[in-house]
């Protein structure tokens, strides 16, 4: 896990090479987009996923990982950009629940502000069978949750078709 110290005293180092060669399995950095809000919490989500499954670590959001220069480099995130907006989307789109901790990084370039999302190691893979026997290729220990909740607030399935007959489950 990287502190703020420890990602400020890597933002200098932009100036001599790209921020992909400062990147390793616990530190990410990742552009901002600032065309969709939408995709930017998407893949935020999708960063949190991928910390998670490796271990735990920190991703950098607002630092271009391909540009070399500091100045070029460092583009920001927007000041209008709710940290707890971000923490909700992560925890409501994962599956376990995924609670990242995020920090802000004033910067004097782009914006001036980076966010630091810190993942910290999660549990033991989860192993779960749909039906006896079946047992997936590959296991995860978090994935993206695509699917709204099948169960009202008592437990029953709802919402779900049979695959052949066309009523609903429950």
């Amino acid at each position: 896990m990287r502190t703020l110290a420890n990602i400020e005293a890597l933002l200098p180092e932009l100036d001599h090479c790209i921020a992909g060669d400062l990147e390793d399995q616990d530190l990410d950095f990742k552009q901002w987009d600032h065309t969709s809000h939408d995709k930017a919490i998407r893949t935020v989500v999708q960063m949190g996923v991928c910390m998670a499954n490796g271990g735990g670590g920190t991703v950098v959001f607002g630092v271009a990982d391909r540009i070399q220069g500091r100045s070029k480099a460092i583009l920001g995130v927007p000041p209008e950009i709710d940290v707890n907006l971000l923490k909700k989307a992560v925890y409501d789109q994962t599956d376990p629940k995924i609670m990242p901790v995020f920090e802000e990084l004033a910067v004097p370039d782009g914006t001036g502000r980076l966010l630091l999302m810190q993942i910290y190691p999660g549990m033991p893979p989860l192993y779960r069978h749909r039906r006896p026997g079946h047992y997936p290729r590959q296991q995860r220990l978090y994935t993206l949750n695509r699917h709204p909740p099948t169960q009202d607030w008592r437990g029953n399935r709802r919402n779900r078709l049979h695959r052949r007959g066309g009523r609903p489950c429950g």
